[in-house]
């Protein structure tokens, strides 16, 4: 029988990985964390960086919402959406760097 170490995760907590990973594999959503990553926006903002239409981004918005990866504040008449878990940017840095490297060796 394999000891189990510190680093080693419950069925469950690979179940949530699991989870995680799904909502973060949808390349819409990317977009939006993309633009979140250089500040927070309004859905209206993030409609003109993204090119998603209202229907569609409001609709990611809940999900990174719900997954606690993006928090909205409001802001007057409008809800500001601001990138919350600093978990997202070290993926994105990570796997941003990963493809840019394999680009690279392609050329």
């Amino acid at each position: 029988m394999q000891a189990k170490n510190e680093e080693s995760m419950t069925d469950a907590q690979l179940e949530e990985s699991a989870r995680l990973f799904g909502i973060l594999s949808d390349a819409s959503r990317l977009r939006i964390l993309r633009e979140l990553l250089a500040g927070a926006y309004t859905v209206t903002e993030l409609m003109d960086r993204t090119g998603l239409k209202q229907g569609n981004l409001s609709k990611h918005l809940g999900v990174l919402l719900q997954a606690g990866f993006v928090y909205r504040e409001q802001d007057g008449n409008f809800a500001r959406y601001h990138l919350v878990d600093p978990c997202v940017k070290e993926l994105c840095r990570l796997m941003c760097g990963r493809i840019r490297e394999r680009a690279r060796s392609l050329l």
